[in-house]
């Protein structure tokens, strides 16, 4: 007996399991209800967390690490990826994820933090002669619009005294001028792709600082002036219209940085499907099932599931995530043809966290069951 074929697209569940993880689960939870299945495993990533494992798992290569000064103030071993054909494929969360600083009793505030910890990898990854970077933005910790990353790559930045600034949120609040002439003259000679996760601009009501600042500790009171921040900062580099690039807020406006470096900003999730081969794997399945550990209004600016659910199209999508905001569920079930999650049949939040990968496997067990009539329904 031949059964559906069914693809595995999850993202990682962030601080409970990757994405990999989250793969093997699902696959043993489905092969409990549909022992036939053919099932195709295909952990993914949008350019945030679990970046790097998705590209290694897909090209040979060799991992590197060096030793960075990162986003917490703590040093980190990080890890970037070298495909055997030159390509380098660096994390920003390896340095700037916001787990180090949550994980972390001395983390500076919002204020006190910047992305100058990506520059220094970016430089180390230059140092061994590579020319092409593919540089995956998301769950970063700081909102500074890249203007550390600018410093730590030769960038000079002052404020209205003439003095350097930092090279954090606080810097970017006190600059008045900014020279790019001495930014590292490799970068001019690099390629370099940018992985945004999300499409959200720079600047206004769907851009970094109101979208996502909050969530990073950013206030309302701050809003405004990082906001005013952010554009004179674009002011001061006559880049004002790549504020308006798709990614350009990624990463607390990391998108904007690398773009002013010359970097070609790319949704990260159409860019690893397209490297991963996934998009084969989509257009011959029955159903694919995604997933994430939180779906909310998010979801729906350019994260993982969205795209696959777009690739995958018109084939039948699942969303299976840890929990689903309340103000995302009228939404996402239009989108999807499905939509589960974990704390709803693991009964609360800190259940569902305690064993994340025994309720993917319940959950995917429960999938399997309703397979056939989710498949029947989109061929309708």
């Amino acid at each position: 007996m031949t059964g559906p074929r069914i693809v595995l697209a999850p993202d990682s569940f962030k601080g409970s399991a990757s994405a990999l993880e989250v793969a093997h689960a699902l696959g043993e939870g489905l092969q409990t209800a549909l022992p036939h299945a053919r099932l195709t495993l295909a952990p993914m990533a949008d350019g945030g967390e679990g970046t790097l494992d998705c590209v290694a798992a897909a090209f040979q290569g060799r991992w590197t690490q060096v030793g960075v000064q990162a986003i917490h103030g703590a040093p980190v071993d990080a890890r970037w990826y070298l495909t055997d054909d030159g390509r380098a494929i660096v994390e920003s969360a390896e340095v700037l994820g916001l787990p180090l600083v949550q994980a972390s009793a001395d983390a500076p505030t919002l204020h006190a933090r910047g992305s100058a910890a990506l520059g220094a990898l970016i430089a180390a990854v230059l140092d061994e002669g590579v020319h092409e970077l593919y540089i995956g933005l998301g769950g970063s910790a700081c909102n500074d619009a890249g203007l550390g990353l600018l410093i730590a790559l030769g960038a000079t930045a002052h404020d209205a005294g003439g003095n350097p600034v930092e090279p954090t949120m606080d810097g970017l609040l006190a600059l008045d001028t900014l020279d790019l002439s001495g930014l590292d003259p490799r970068l001019a000679q690099a390629t370099i792709h940018v992985l945004c996760d999300v499409d959200n601009p720079l600047l206004g009501a769907g851009g970094a600082s109101r979208v996502y600042g909050p969530q990073k500790g950013l206030t309302d009171a701050d809003i405004d002036a990082v906001e005013h921040a952010f554009a004179h900062m674009a002011a001061c580099s006559s880049a004002r219209a790549l504020t308006e690039k798709p990614g350009s807020g990624a990463a607390g406006g990391l998108g904007f940085a690398l773009a002013l470096l010359g970097g070609d900003l790319q949704p990260g999730a159409n860019t690893l499907m397209d490297m991963t081969g996934l998009r084969d794997a989509l257009a011959a399945a029955d159903l694919v099932i995604t997933g994430e550990g939180r779906s909310d209004t998010q979801t729906l600016s350019g994260k993982l599931p969205l795209a696959i659910a777009r690739a995958a199209a018109p084939t039948p999508t699942v969303l299976l995530s840890g929990a689903i905001a309340d103000d995302a569920v009228d939404a996402l079930a239009e989108r999807f043809a499905g939509c589960f999650t974990l704390v709803e049949r693991a009964g609360s939040a800190d259940a569902a966290l305690a064993q994340p990968l025994h309720w993917v496997r319940h959950a995917a067990a429960e999938i399997g069951r309703d397979a056939e009539a989710l498949i029947a329904a989109a061929t309708r």
